[in-house]
């Protein structure tokens, strides 16, 4: 059994997809097993949340590995999910981390690498994924697109490789499935680097229609996350990362995706085709 934390996210909705493809049996681990339903019989369904560590050790019984999404835990209660896992186990553990973690200077490199050190020390097996920006998060844009046509853009010029979080879950299956994983870090990017007004150029032409940017400073990003719900601690650290990309601090590009998978990663282009009535 394989447990998938953040199943109906971006990345775990897709890595529940790609198992099931394989026939492999899943565990969905949900704050709303509604928004799971469509899988079915299929897969089985774990009600939880990470903040409440017992409903974590309930969804391990049984499990052989575990896809651990980070969210806005805090190191303490990190290590408290691990002791869970050690408890029950000792399953191979794939957490999902960011590039970011390579500079733990940044906020949001230290939200990211206080929680592999955690793994490193826990003593469990696992491997760590991480990911450059999501494609998905151009999502963000969808109600300043809607209303106005605009895309508010907090990053200047600065260019990232982003990725499709379908491309995040090939490479997240490959280590969650592999009987003898011998690699424990995998930096995963797309292929391209684009700026905001690239993205936003493929976004105009896919969805035939025109729009505009507007230049934004990070703070004002920050605070409008601020407004849409988001924790400050990952709104802050969001805010660094914005004016990381936009010092040049995200052009990287890795061949990990082609490397696993045997396929190039998704462009932005088909990955904005495939998902273009979420903008409509």
């Amino acid at each position: 059994m394989i447990l998938v934390t953040g199943a109906t996210g971006n990345v775990g909705s897709s890595i529940v997809d790609q198992l099931l493809t394989r026939n492999r049996p899943v565990r969905a681990f949900t704050r709303d097993a509604a928004k799971a339903a469509a899988w079915g019989p299929r897969v089985e369904f774990a009600l939880g949340d990470l903040t409440h560590p017992d409903t974590f050790a309930r969804a391990l019984n049984g499990v052989k590995a575990v896809f651990l999404m980070n969210g806005a835990l805090d190191p303490s209660a990190f290590r408290q999910l691990l002791a869970q896992a050690t408890a029950h186990g000792s399953p191979r553990v794939i957490f999902l981390s960011s590039l970011f973690a390579a500079n733990p200077e940044s906020p949001i490199g230290r939200l990211h690498k206080d929680k592999e050190d955690a793994l490193h020390a826990s003593g469990l097996p696992f491997a760590i994924v991480r990911a450059g920006g999501f494609m998905s998060n151009a999502y963000q844009w969808i109600g300043s697109i809607q209303s106005e046509g605009v895309v508010y853009n907090p990053t200047g010029d600065g260019v990232a490789a982003s990725i499709d979080p379908a491309d995040i879950a090939a490479v997240a299956v490959h280590a969650l499935t592999t009987p003898a994983l011998t690699e424990t870090l995998f930096e995963v990017t797309g292929s391209e680097l684009l700026n905001t007004a690239k993205k936003v150029d493929i976004l105009s032409r896919v969805l035939d229609k025109p729009l505009r940017i507007v230049e934004v400073e990070a703070d004002a990003a920050v605070q409008s996350l601020l407004r849409s719900g988001l924790p400050p601690l990952v709104a802050s650290a969001l805010g660094e990362s914005f004016a990381s990309i936009r010092a040049g601090g995200a052009a990287q590009i890795t061949d990990t995706v082609r490397r696993i998978t045997g396929q190039p990663p998704r462009s932005f282009e088909a990955w904005a085709r495939a998902h273009a009535a979420r903008f409509a």
